[in-house]
């Protein structure tokens, strides 16, 4: 059965032991798709030109429900290796195949004053061309909601980033971890908009890519895009409100602080170039400033770039993403499985490891934070490789002991990734 039901335990003691017990190996991310998790006003835009730059214009296949062909999104991603959108982590469960994970993120209070803004603007024009709009930001446009009531409010997203890096589409006790574990072990890159040259040369380092550079896009236009009309009580309730934001905010800025001790002078000479050419590409007339990709980018424009990158010798930014990628991460492996029934004290279904299909998947049955029980995949189930999932051999049957007390779920192990209808299973063996 395969029901799209989530599940989720929210036991903080499992998460945190599962933080704990953490076991990793360097996988070949590079030969996975890339998937962008792009935040809303977060310099998203900006980076697709990168990958235009990088990849060849309309390359980047993005995943937006509410478009025509998104059914055909998963076949052009496995095609182009290149994509991203507005959704949170998890879509590999969807594509039913590993991806690569990149994000950017950004000062919380900025990205939600440039979300007011941009509503209020019509999303650069956006609107009148049919892109679809929240009914907050219907009524930025009209002018009913101030720019205190939205950013007191949170109502371009309250505690976005947790929300997206964990995947937990109502956050619970444990998101916040499970994001902070996301982003350690499971997003190869991250950077934030503050720093968006920064963020480029790393994901080159990490993806193969070679060009770390870009044009910006999508910048609001026609406002003045201050917090000069913001009060200091909106602000305040603001930063309360969100503290979740800014905790996983100053995670990405330390990780990001850590790799470039790590990586020394070699990084710094390569920063030091991308930035000079940076500023050179920032010279140019550019016609996508006030634009979203939509429409594509004009290949004219992206020659124009590239013929001031080629009067640079690149020699340093060459040196680093040969260092870079000579020390790949150590990035976690990612499953998808469902829990199909309890019955006759033996709780069944399926787990597959999406990014090693040949191994079978270590589980746990646990009643709180302890082992009660334990098992593998491994047993054959066609079903699951005829939905699509990369093995037919990811069935799992595990025994229940008798005394096993209500409120069981089962887990991965090892991992902070969950299964589907996982738990909590109570009495008489239904899921709660």
């Amino acid at each position: 059965m395969f029901y799209r039901v989530i599940k989720r335990y929210n036991a903080r003691a499992i998460i945190t032991l599962h933080l704990m017990r953490h076991k990793f190996v360097i996988q070949p991310h590079m030969s996975f798709p890339i998937f962008f998790v792009h935040p809303p006003k977060s310099g998203g835009t900006t980076v697709i030109s990168f990958f235009d730059l990088n990849k060849g214009k309309g390359q980047f296949v993005n995943f937006e429900w509410d478009r025509d062909g998104w059914e055909s999104c998963r076949a052009k991603l496995l095609a182009t290796r290149i994509g991203g959108g507005h959704h949170a982590y998890g879509i590999h469960r969807l594509l039913k195949h590993p991806v690569s994970y990149c994000t950017i993120l950004r000062d919380p209070l900025a990205r939600q004053v440039s979300h007011y803004w941009y509503a209020a603007n019509g999303k650069n024009g956006e609107v009148e061309r049919g892109a679809g709009v929240s009914t907050a930001e219907a009524l930025v446009r009209r002018g009913a909601i101030s720019l205190d009531e939205w950013v007191a409010e949170s109502l371009g997203g309250k505690n976005l980033f947790v929300q997206m890096l964990s995947g937990h589409p109502v956050l619970n006790e444990t998101s916040l971890e499970v994001a902070q574990d996301h982003l350690r072990h499971h997003i190869a890159t991250v950077g934030v908009c503050e720093n968006m040259s920064e963020f480029l040369l790393r994901l080159c380092g990490m993806t193969g890519l070679k060009l770390p550079f870009y044009f910006e896009t999508n910048r609001t236009s026609g406002f003045a895009k201050d917090r000069s009309q913001l009060s200091e009580m909106a602000r305040q309730k603001f930063v309360e409100d969100n503290s979740l934001d800014y905790q996983i905010f100053r995670d990405a800025n330390r990780m990001i602080e850590t790799h470039a001790d790590e990586a020394g002078k070699i990084f710094s000479n390569a920063l030091e170039l991308v930035r000079v050419i940076q500023a050179e590409i920032d010279r140019l007339e550019n016609p996508h400033v006030h634009s979203s990709m939509v429409f594509g980018f004009e290949q004219s424009f992206l020659s124009e770039v590239a013929r001031v990158i080629r009067r640079f010798d690149l020699a340093p930014i060459n040196a680093y993403l040969e260092f870079a990628q000579s020390r790949p991460p150590a990035l976690a492996d990612m499953f998808d499985g469902f829990v199909d029934v309890v019955r006759d004290g033996v709780v069944s279904g399926w787990a597959v490891n999406l990014s090693r299909p040949e191994q079978n998947v270590h589980l746990e049955v646990r009643a709180g934070s302890q082992v009660v029980a334990s098992g593998c995949s491994g047993e054959y189930r066609p079903d699951v490789a005829n939905a699509g999932y990369p093995s037919s051999h990811a069935g799992f049957s595990i025994p229940l002991p008798a005394d096993v007390r209500d409120g069981f779920h089962v887990t991965i192990a090892n991992s902070t990734e969950s299964l589907h209808n996982a738990g909590v299973w109570q009495q008489g063996w239904h899921c709660a």
